[in-house]
């Protein structure tokens, strides 16, 4: 019978070689195109005082709730970050002299104690990109084309859901309901409002957000982004919301368009305010922001993407070690991966194992090698 604390928490994992390689390779094409657009590494505590964690939130907010609370040796009470977005404000308020405006990224792991579902876990990594101290829809449409560039890379059709947070004058718990239109039956919307509102009043809020005029915002964002030749890949969704007053303007949420998975891979948009309030200088922080889920592209592309070990080449040596150890530190230099295989001189189990970590190439290097003989490959996979 198995350890139960050899299990795992619920909602974490550990990751083997062929999903890390995924994991490397999705990683890579972010920061390869975060960087190609002009936006630099950040790299932010994962562990912070519980009082910059809850700032600014009521401590009956969700996500309080969710917050992994510690407390170290200093009886400090403690919290693991739950995105990157708060370490953002924090490292602008500690370093005030910074040139703005910032264009930065960050790519680590946030936790949030919440319920479990495929693409959610409780530990996982967000892939942030932000620019800092830089208003209008330019930015904006940057960043949402960046999003699509990345998605096409990784060989996902990306549908990018945009609209502004103007267009819903309304009270919170009323957009939380209209933020779900697209979600829900259309019955369940006005049985939602209904609780509101009379039922009337509902079908007519329904047909005013969907046929809301668009405002300069929307229609400056719809230029920008035909400019860049992405527009074909994005849609208009007047409902809109992404939390409620946290944007100012622009909201975007990011969809696989072949339906692999429901829920959105990515999203944001501008937030004005969030900088501002939280440090509390008396200065404007103008932002927008863009936030790439991980395991939900993941989720997407290990349906078809093939994992490729990152081993070029298995060097089998039959007492030759040495000699085999030399021959790969030679290959090394010229900018291959080589592993010399020092298990068992055994060639069937060699084999064995190289076909169990998806190795391709291996060369047995026995005393006639040694002596110059030419390496044979062998493609075992």
């Amino acid at each position: 019978m198995k350890k139960t604390f050899l299990q795992n928490v619920k909602g974490t994992f550990d990751a083997g070689w062929e999903t890390q390689s995924i994991r490397n390779h999705v990683t890579g094409v972010l920061r390869k195109n975060f960087e190609a657009f002009g936006y630099l590494p950040l790299e932010t505590a994962k562990v912070n005082n519980l009082s910059l964690l809850t700032y600014k939130y009521d401590p009956d907010a969700e996500i309080v709730r969710e917050i992994y609370k510690i407390r170290d040796q200093g009886d400090r009470d403690l919290g693991l970050r739950f995105d990157l977005t708060v370490p953002l404000c924090k490292y602008i308020a500690n370093n005030q002299s910074i040139k703005l405006p910032m264009k930065r990224y960050e790519i680590g792991k946030v936790w949030r104690n919440g319920p479990v579902k495929m693409g959610r876990t409780r530990e996982f990594y967000q892939c942030d990109v932000d620019a800092v101290g830089i208003d209008g829809q330019h930015i904006e449409a940057e960043l949402i084309s960046l999003a699509i560039k990345c998605c096409l890379e990784l060989g996902i059709k990306p549908l990018v859901k945009y609209g502004n947070r103007k267009l819903l004058p309304y009270s919170d718990k009323i957009i939380s309901i209209i933020d779900k239109m697209a979600k829900v039956t259309h019955k369940a919307l006005i049985d939602d409002l209904s609780k509101h509102m009379k039922p009337k009043e509902a079908e007519e809020l329904i047909h005013n957000v969907k046929n809301a005029p668009k405002i300069p915002e929307v229609l400056d964002l719809e230029f920008a982004l035909g400019e860049l030749g992405v527009l074909e890949y994005c849609e208009y969704a007047p409902y809109l919301a992404r939390g409620l007053n946290v944007y100012t303007g622009t909201v975007y949420e990011l969809y696989d368009s072949s339906g692999k998975i429901q829920s959105s891979i990515g999203g944001g948009g501008r937030y004005d305010k969030i900088i501002g309030n939280f440090i509390d200088n008396g200065k404007q922080y103008p932002a927008v922001g863009l936030s790439l889920g991980l395991e939900p592209l993941m989720a997407v592309i290990t349906q078809t993407h093939q994992t490729k070990s990152p081993i070029d080449l298995m060097l089998i040596p039959l007492g030759t070690e040495s000699f085999a150890q030399k021959i790969a530190n030679d290959l090394r230099a010229k900018g291959q991966n080589v592993l010399v295989y020092l298990g068992a001189k055994n060639l069937a189990k060699a084999f064995e194992y190289a076909a169990a970590y998806g190795i391709k190439n291996c060369a047995v290097i026995g005393p006639d090698e040694a002596k110059g003989k030419e390496l044979v490959i062998k493609v075992v996979n």
